[in-house]
């Protein structure tokens, strides 16, 4: 199966970029300074899904659709200036659900975060205050509106909202909620995002479902 990753550079995205490929699978993804990308076999579009041409570029001959975009800060850190457009995420989810249509592409995993939507509750008090005080609450703004529009169309979509991350990639197990009925732990490595999301592209999990996920 040949899958685009969009946001393929970020430390998710190339997690999941390279899963697919030992999985067998084919890779696109759109980077605006390729130089700095290795990953063995993908095949990569200078740009950004910003701009729906380069998007239309980028999905010729993929069958599915893989985002985990979130806003770019200058440098670590949560009152660090962002350096890219405060919609850039909702605009590729526009351009991408577009081109989708066009091309006659159906499926497509979107990852946001816990605390989007109607799990916004589930936040720490703390986390919630963090987030309004801190350029966190435009990530998640942005999240609000890229899923509001891909659940607005008829793709079949999955929007995945994964809890605190962590880079310890050891951990593959997963807890998932689409309910409220499962206790969900405070954190999850960035594997086991990746392995879950490929797992959904794969088995067609959670269609039209907006699930919480962590580390069991």
């Amino acid at each position: 199966m040949k899958i685009l990753i969009l946001g393929i550079s970020g430390r998710t995205g190339r997690l999941v970029a390279e899963e697919a490929v030992k999985r067998g699978h084919t890779v696109a993804g759109i980077v605006r300074c390729p130089g700095g990308l290795n990953v063995k076999g993908a095949e990569i579009i200078t740009g950004t899904p910003y701009d729906i041409e380069t998007v239309r570029k980028a999905m010729d001959g993929c069958e599915a659709v893989i985002s985990t975009l979130s806003l770019v800060p200058s440098s670590h850190g949560l009152f660090k200036k962002i350096t890219t457009p405060l919609d850039s995420m909702s605009v590729s989810m526009g351009n991408t659900v577009t081109v989708m249509g066009e091309k006659g592409i159906r499926r497509i995993v979107l990852m946001t975060a816990a605390g989007v939507g109607d799990t916004a509750n589930m936040l720490p008090g703390f986390f919630k205050f963090l987030k309004n005080i801190s350029n966190i609450r435009f990530a998640y703004a942005d999240h609000e509106r890229q899923e509001k529009i891909l659940a607005g169309s008829d793709l079949d979509w999955t929007i995945l909202r994964p809890v605190g991350l962590n880079d310890k990639n050891d951990n593959l197990t997963t807890l998932a909620d689409t309910d409220g009925t499962v206790k969900i732990k405070s954190m999850i490595s960035r594997n086991a995002v990746a392995h879950f999301i490929l797992c959904c592209i794969e088995n067609g999990q959670f269609i039209r479902q907006k699930p919480v996920i962590s580390n069991k």
